[in-house]
């Protein structure tokens, strides 16, 4: 239904002489085969037809519309093997469910998963120095790569890797930039249980470094209190982002919880790239991590971005040649004595075709329902071929 939208539409406006001035038209379409292999199910395999519809509106100086569709068709047998892994695909946690899914199955082994997720739908409003956004968007306030706790709005997973353009918010927000470098901030939305995140961000740049503050309530139960910069020490780029959450409930009698992340990255003359990052997180202390398939979840927030409370993270990328770039990145999880490795390879195929292959390696001592620790390791391949147009 989405994509009849963007297409009809799309035509009727490319009948005008200037349609092109006002009207843009974007996506991709990729096929990707996972292999998965876990010691309780051994292995398992899934291929997913992702394509992304991006249609963009400029209807006056002042106004932008944009619509962007998500459809995805996944088969395999992670439909039988993953309990709930249709109706995780599925969900929409926006305030407005704007996601139609279907499944079924071929045998008892097998089976499949349709999906169409409208994650962007909202109209931007510029006036000067002022813009003015309503409807589902994307509200990034981090400034780190791998942990963002100051990105309360909408959270992401590092683990998911077939989503760059990340998930959005049903919000209305508000921004007034005060300077080239400095801007203030109001933004809030409802999510599909009708809690509310609200909060204010200031952000300037003062001795070569940009700085945010940021304040706010995370989900009508904890006031949050943030602040985060980005700069440079000498030729590495420094960053790093901290929030504080307490419940306001019981704001006197319970401790509050801090999330924080530093990391740094360096582009060396051979153009390796250089990346570090770790990440404390007083929230882990509260979960229970029982497989590593729950990383993987469309239910992400902010409080469970990291699963143990200290996480440090290291990755090297090169590109061998124009064609061809290559990267490995790592994670080391002291508390569960365990360890991520993800190598990957981007190979240029043509003109926006790209070939991707990436695994993900996890080892971990972890603790069953019975309360029994014992070392699991998880396996996962991909292979990609991506068109982007």
């Amino acid at each position: 239904m989405f994509q009849r939208l963007f297409i009809s539409v799309l035509l009727v406006y490319s009948l005008s002489g200037n349609a092109q001035s006002w009207v843009s038209f974007s996506g991709y379409l990729n096929d990707m085969q996972t292999l998965y292999h876990m010691e309780e199910t051994g292995w398992l395999w899934e291929n997913q037809v992702h394509n992304r519809l991006n249609l963009d509106l400029y209807p006056a100086g002042w106004l932008k519309i944009s619509l962007q569709a998500r459809t995805r068709f996944i088969q395999g047998n992670t439909y039988s093997n993953f309990p709930g892994y249709a109706d995780m695909l599925g969900r929409d946690a926006g305030w407005v469910d704007m996601t139609l899914s279907t499944e079924g199955t071929y045998n008892n082994i097998t089976g499949y998963v349709f999906t169409l997720m409208l994650d962007r739908a909202y109209a931007e409003f510029s006036f000067g120095d002022f813009v003015g956004t309503v409807g589902r968007q994307r509200i990034n306030w981090g400034q780190t790569f791998v942990w963002n706790p100051n990105d309360i709005f909408n959270a992401y997973s590092y683990f998911d890797v077939d989503y760059p353009e990340r998930p959005g918010s049903d919000a209305v927000r508000l921004q007034y930039y005060t300077g080239i470098a400095s801007n203030i901030e109001v933004a809030a939305k409802p999510d599909s249980a009708g809690k509310v995140t609200a909060a204010g961000y200031f952000r300037f740049n003062t001795f070569g470094y940009d700085f945010q503050l940021i304040g706010g309530v995370l989900a009508g139960e904890d006031l949050v209190l943030g602040t985060g910069w980005s700069g440079n020490i000498v030729n590495t780029s420094f960053r790093g982002e901290a929030s504080y959450f307490r419940n306001l409930e019981h704001f006197a009698d319970t401790a509050g919880n801090l999330l924080f992340s530093v990391g740094a990255d360096h582009t060396f003359g051979n153009s390796l790239w250089l990346q570090t990052e770790m990440l404390y997180s007083a929230f882990a202390k509260e979960m229970q991590i029982y497989n590593f398939m729950q990383l993987f979840g469309t239910d992400m927030n902010i409080r469970r971005i990291g699963f143990t409370e200290w996480s440090i993270f290291a990755s090297l990328s090169y590109p061998i040649n124009l064609l061809l770039n290559a990267s490995l990145a790592g994670m080391y999880f002291p508390d569960l004595k365990g360890y991520f490795l993800g190598p990957s390879v981007d190979l240029s195929l043509g003109n926006n075709l790209k070939a991707s292959m990436i695994f993900h390696g996890f080892s971990a001592a972890l603790e069953d329902l019975q309360g029994n620790t014992e070392r699991q390791n998880t396996f996962i391949g991909y292979l990609r071929i991506k068109w982007s147009f």
